[in-house]
């Protein structure tokens, strides 16, 4: 079989006939990588917003616990 010269310079054609650097399997992985990283960051930020609402409500509870307190020891 005929060595592709291409190929051996680094240099391969994708499906639309681009000259392109990356081989297409290491391309392929690239963009599925690229979107899974896209769906973690995605799940991160609804995680925070999850946990920013946790925490407000902690901090609530916590006032309301404090003020409850007060009241035990003003009237006590």
């Amino acid at each position: 079989m005929a060595k592709d010269p291409l190929a051996e310079a680094g240099l391969h054609f994708d499906e639309l006939n681009k000259l392109r650097v990356l081989e297409p399997e290491v391309d392929q992985k690239t963009r599925e990588l690229k979107e899974e990283c896209e769906d973690f960051v995605d799940k991160m930020g609804q995680f925070q917003k999850i946990v920013g609402g946790l925490i407000e409500l902690v901090d609530e509870l916590a006032k309301e616990a404090e003020t409850e307190k007060m009241k035990g020891f003003l009237s006590g």
